[in-house]
């Protein structure tokens, strides 16, 4: 009986420390499929910095060219962090070579407006061009590495005749249109006088002249002044003839950030930089399969 009892106890020890593998097993591969998830939404960008510091300076990263979608997510961005209200302070970097007139406009007159509720430090780092540019000018003083390029204050609209290579592959454009001026522009033919002195006159020139007078505006200068360094001109930042007028100061990320600890009066800052990628798709198009029931199915104890 004592040998029938010790082996009734050798198998129900048997039976808990499989039971207890088992249970090891399966949280040492959730506990890696967990890691591989956060590490694979981490790189796609999901997931903010975490900050403990006492003081934080959100850093956003305008280095795209500027376009509707990514200014409207820009804003949104800012609309989270001026209600949060962790941050204490916003480091602007423009990056971008330029783009939309109107979205350069939205996101102008926001930054100006968002200054009224949080300090607002505008550094162009290594290019704030055309639509860069306009948006940059909205925040003063404008800081801006020496190797920088500004300016390229302009309107284009770019036109491609593909006219002789129509001919060539027997293309021929046909549409029906009511309207004198209804499509001045054809990609199959150059684009007469009388419609390039239209769409000058309707499209390029007052948006042009928006452009002029939006900056001229934001830098405190009238157009006339301004006037000179328009005409899509562009400039190393550190050229003597654009200080005070397309740029105030020379500087660097690194003395940029000192002087933001230095106004929050801490060495104690945090510079989070906002994620402004697109997320990645949610958990239903991960695929990870460990096999781990296949696996414990195989595991007996011998």
């Amino acid at each position: 009986m004592k040998d029938v009892k010790d082996y009734e106890i050798k198998a129900l020890k048997r039976q808990i420390f499989i039971s207890n593998l088992k249970a090891w097993i399966i949280g040492l591969f959730l506990l890696a499929e967990l890691i591989f998830i956060i590490n694979y939404f981490s790189k796609m960008g999901m997931f903010e910095e975490v900050s403990t510091a006492k003081n934080k300076v959100a850093v956003i990263r305008y280095n795209q060219e500027v376009t509707e979608e990514f200014t409207s997510k820009v804003m949104e961005k800012l609309d989270t962090i001026r209600k949060n209200g962790e941050y204490q302070s916003l480091l602007f970097i423009m990056g971008s070579p330029g783009g939309s007139p109107t979205a350069s406009e939205e996101l102008s007159e926001y930054l100006k407006d968002y200054q009224n509720d949080m300090n607002v430090t505008m550094y162009v780092d290594s290019i704030a061009a055309s639509g860069g540019y306009y948006i940059a000018s909205a925040i003063r003083p404008l800081y801006a590495n020496k190797n920088a390029i500004v300016g390229s204050i302009g309107v284009i609209m770019p036109h491609y005749n593909f006219e002789e290579l129509a001919k060539k592959i027997g293309v021929e454009e046909d549409y029906l249109a009511a309207g004198k001026f209804k499509k001045p522009i054809s990609m199959l033919a150059k684009i007469d006088k009388e419609n390039k002195e239209y769409m000058v006159k309707h499209l390029l020139k007052p948006t042009y002249e928006n452009f002029v007078n939006a900056v001229a505006n934001n830098r405190g200068l009238s157009p006339k002044a301004l006037k000179p360094f328009t005409e899509g001109k562009i400039y190393i930042a550190n050229v003597p003839e654009i200080q005070g007028v397309l740029v105030d100061q020379i500087s660097s990320l690194y003395k940029i950030k000192k002087m933001i600890r230095e106004h929050i009066g801490s060495e104690d800052v945090d510079f989070v930089n906002i994620n402004l990628q697109e997320e990645p798709p949610f958990f239903a198009q991960v695929k990870v399969d460990l096999g781990i029931e296949k696996l414990l199915t195989h595991l007996q104890w011998h």
